[in-house]
């Protein structure tokens, strides 16, 4: 393993123990003070209002598969990249939820997989970045939430966030390089190994 691949796994290793102390009312409190209420306008979901890739690791894709019966190539897709190997083909690092515009799983702005929807629909507009909370623009923004859903909403962001570190971490310590494996293909690189899509 090289020395930089090393170090980077050490740092994750550190953001990981920290991740895993922060205080879920601290930030629940935090949560609160910004005030959310989802208002079902959907616009997250939709490429009209802006970027709306959501990311999916294999552990989100299986909940869904299992779920709903979905295959994984019916609803995810490589992360786009550009990053290709002497022999052309495209190397990713995890997978995408499919759209067409819109996410595929958006009609009539309700979500068909709401009860597996990915991590990063749950904790919309609210991410944590370096341990911090971070807030995109959402219309639900300012909204009355009260003490029970933002705690709620704190303990989905930490375990994501956990579980984001966990994520980075496997990928690493399974990547291999960007090894060719014939032409014109695409290489995606995830917690469970590498996947090669004709």
């Amino acid at each position: 393993m090289s020395t930089q691949k090393e170090t980077r796994i050490t740092n994750l290793k550190k953001e990981l123990d920290n991740a895993l102390r922060i205080d879920e009312k601290k930030l629940a409190g935090m949560i609160k003070a910004t005030g959310f209420k989802c208002r079902k306008c959907a616009q997250c979901c939709m490429s009209e209002f802006g970027d709306n890739t959501v990311n999916v690791s294999p552990s989100q894709i299986r909940k869904i598969f299992d779920r709903y019966g979905i295959k994984r190539e019916d609803f995810v897709i490589p992360t786009p990249s550009d990053d290709r190997d002497a022999d052309g083909n495209i190397h990713t690092f995890e997978w995408v939820l499919r759209k067409n515009g819109d996410c595929i799983f958006l009609k009539e702005k309700l979500c068909e997989i709401y009860e597996c929807r990915p991590f990063i629909c749950k904790t919309y507009p609210f991410y944590l970045l370096d341990g911090k909370l971070e807030v995109c623009e959402c219309m639900g923004l300012g909204g009355n939430i009260n003490d029970r859903e933002s705690l709620e909403l704190a303990g989905l962001l930490k375990e994501r966030y956990v579980q984001e570190i966990k994520e980075s971490i496997l990928v690493l310590e399974k990547f291999m390089g960007f090894n060719p494996g014939g032409k014109g293909r695409v290489c995606v690189h995830d917690s469970e190994g590498e996947h090669w899509i004709a």
